[in-house]
């Protein structure tokens, strides 16, 4: 009875041994991860010498064999560079687990200091989608992916592109203190990862405005745009008006400091062009002959050539008194010296007189 009961406890005692001896190995590190489709090294830790020989093995079966430089198995796939690394390619599934090498001399002895590589394959993260679900004040987030590609997937979240340290696949907030925030949900396995596209809370949370948005069924944006362009318009106008009067007003001020001008002018120099009165004086006399004065003081001795009264005073003077017809006379009668107006007036050149008619003398 002892000894069953002895061999019994021995038999479990290895059944435990070998669970946890394959856990253990399920659960080791991978050396080295790789994603499907690509291709991968898997490096040679010994150094290859012409004259070994050399192996490789994946998990128990072996892959490669070759001796001196010339190849005697390999797997279809697979190849070995010149240092001895294992090439493989077109990755999936099958190609995960240990690989070992074996090196031997020319004796066949196996080399020692072998070392085994483990290589995990992994697929291509794909890129995920946040959806958000509102709950009275908050907002959940959830980080979205197809349920076949998810294996072997991890997640982060990341706000206003912040790392927050959280690996859940959803991710809870309050709506008003995430108002302006945005989020990202991050996927990803030792191989690869991919990120989402922003998300806001909206529209869990927003703040009211103080404006409603519509009045008498109307959206406030229309009449807050209509109203700017009333204004646009009367600002335009204004600015016409001003421009108008502007230039009205620069006219007049012109026009009468041109009128001002031509007054203090004929002010200043009303005598300014001798010349000018001469030759209207001597024009109205070519058309009006000379007419005898009256008066003696303003008649003139023949061969008189002292100074003449002012033609502009003379003219006056001759507008002022009355026309009287000539005396039936061939001879001018004398007029007496005019008085002079102004000493720096210039002078002008004295009367023609009439010929004298010499005394015929008779003939013999």
């Amino acid at each position: 009875m002892l000894m069953k009961m002895a061999a019994a406890s021995t038999t479990s005692l290895l059944l435990l041994c070998c669970f946890a001896i394959s856990r253990t190995d399920s659960q080791d590190p991978c050396d080295y991860n790789a994603l499907k489709g690509k291709d991968f090294i898997v490096p040679l830790s010994l150094k290859l010498e012409p004259s070994h020989r050399l192996k490789w093995k994946h998990n128990d079966n072996f892959i490669f064999d070759q001796r001196q430089g010339k190849v005697l198995f390999k797997r279809k796939e697979d190849d070995v560079s010149e240092n001895g690394s294992l090439k493989l390619t077109n990755l999936n599934d099958r190609h995960k687990g240990i690989y070992t090498p074996e090196l031997f001399n020319q004796d066949g002895n196996v080399i020692e200091n072998r070392k085994s590589i483990r290589l995990c394959i992994f697929g291509p993260a794909p890129k995920p989608k946040v959806t958000k679900v509102c709950s009275s004040a908050d907002v959940t987030f959830t980080c979205g992916v197809q349920a076949e590609l998810a294996k072997d997937l991890k997640f982060a979240w990341l706000q206003n592109d912040k790392d927050l340290k959280e690996y859940t696949k959803t991710l809870k907030r309050n709506a008003e203190q995430v108002e302006k925030d945005s989020f990202r949900c991050k996927v990803f396995n030792p191989a690869s990862s991919e990120t989402s596209d922003a998300v806001t809370q909206e529209p869990c949370y927003k703040r009211k405005s103080i404006f409603p948005e519509k009045l008498l069924g109307i959206s406030t944006w229309i009449y807050v745009g209509a109203g700017g362009g009333i204004v646009l318009v009367l600002v335009i106008v204004v600015i016409i008006c001003c421009v108008r009067a502007k230039r009205k007003k620069r006219m007049l001020l012109k026009e009468e400091g041109e009128l001002r001008l031509q007054w203090t002018n004929e002010q200043q120099h009303p005598h300014h062009h001798p010349h000018h009165h001469q030759h209207q004086h001597q024009q109205h006399q070519h058309n009006h002959p000379p007419e005898p004065h009256h008066h003696r003081s303003q008649q003139q001795p023949a061969g008189h050539t002292g100074p003449r009264q002012h033609r502009s005073k003379q003219h006056r003077e001759q507008h002022q008194l009355p026309r009287v017809p000539p005396e039936p006379s061939s001879r001018r009668p004398p007029q007496a010296p005019r008085a002079v107006d102004q000493i720096d007036d210039e002078q002008p050149p004295p009367l023609p007189q009439p010929r004298k008619k010499a005394a015929k003398t008779p003939r013999v």
